[in-house]
This record gives C-alpha cells, sequence and structure tokens, in this order.
C-alpha cells in the first residue's frame, strides 16, 4: 500500500494519474473507485440515497458502504473531496473555443482583468502551502473591508478633521 501511496504521490497532473489509473486498474476497477468518489461527494452534499441510486447507477448497499466509510473515518475521503471543491473551475472546450464566452472575454479584454488573471495563474502554480497564504490574504482583506465600510470611514474621517481644527 505505501509503495503504491508513493507512486501516485510522484505524479503531478489529473493527466498523468488518469494515465498511471488507467494502466494499473482494470476499467472495472477504475468505475467503481470513479463511482465510490461522486457517491461520497453527493452524500457529503446532503443528497438522499434514492437520488444518488439515480445519478450513480449505484445500489444500495454501494451507497451504504460509502455513507459509512465517511461516518466512522473517511479522513482521506473528506480531505479530497475538500480540496476537489476549493480547486478553480477549468473552462469547458466549448467555453474555450467558443469566441463570445466568459471564459474568453476575460482573455482578449486582459487589461481589465489582469488581477484575477494574475490571481488564477498563481493559485494553478502554487504549492498547497503557498495556497494557504494567498487563501489567508484574502481572508485578511476581506476582514478589512468589512470593518473598514463606508459608514465607518466617513466617522474616521470627521474625526481626525476635528483633531486638525
Amino acid at each position: 500500500m505505501i509503495a503504491l501511496c508513493c507512486a501516485i504521490a510522484t505524479l503531478n497532473k489529473p493527466d498523468e494519474v488518469a494515465e498511471f489509473l488507467l494502466d494499473f486498474l482494470s476499467p472495472k476497477e477504475n468505475e467503481m473507485i470513479a463511482k465510490r468518489l461522486r457517491i461520497a461527494e453527493l452524500l457529503v452534499r446532503g443528497n438522499n440515497y434514492e437520488s444518488i441510486r439515480i445519478d450513480v447507477g449505484a445500489g444500495y448497499s454501494t451507497i451504504a458502504r460509502v455513507n459509512t466509510w465517511l461516518n466512522l473515518s473517511g479522513k482521506g475521503l473528506k480531505l479530497v473531496l475538500e480540496r476537489k471543491k476549493s480547486e478553480p473551475k477549468e473552462a469547458t472546450i466549448e467555453e474555450k473555443y467558443d469566441p463570445y464566452s466568459w471564459h474568453n472575454a476575460k482573455r482578449r479584454l486582459s487589461i481589465y482583468f489582469w488581477p484575477e488573471l494574475l490571481i488564477e495563474e498563481l493559485l494553478k502554480t502554487s504549492n498547497n502551502l503557498e495556497k494557504e497564504k494567498i487563501k489567508n490574504i484574502f481572508e485578511k482583506l476581506n476582514l478589512k473591508s468589512k470593518t473598514f465600510d463606508r459608514s465607518r470611514n466617513k466617522d474616521f474621517y470627521l474625526n481626525f478633521r476635528k483633531h486638525l481644527e
């Protein structure tokens, strides 16, 4: 098991992991793992067994087993789901090639979107520690903007002006 984990950890991109799993596992095993991951994702979102069964095409016993894993331990599964949820959404093929899509508008008019594009590129190339630092910076900025709203800034200004006079 350790050797398998180390082998997967050496892979850097989802495409590399997909190639490895397609070579290493049978098509049925790949399908089972993908279904279990999807079931866990839907359970965490709060979906009921019936809707999951219809969406995924899995039996009640499989759904119950994944639910048991999530409730008993599920530490690794929850970690994967949390990281998967926080990843930025990639543009679909249709969005990339549609000249009127929001994805291409941002690229064509990059002068207006450069801060957002810069942050997207930083997040794509950074490791987990750097991503955590960026997240903390944005949380502090958000707190700062909530703390210093328009009315509070006006109060500070008026108070400061009184001291100058």
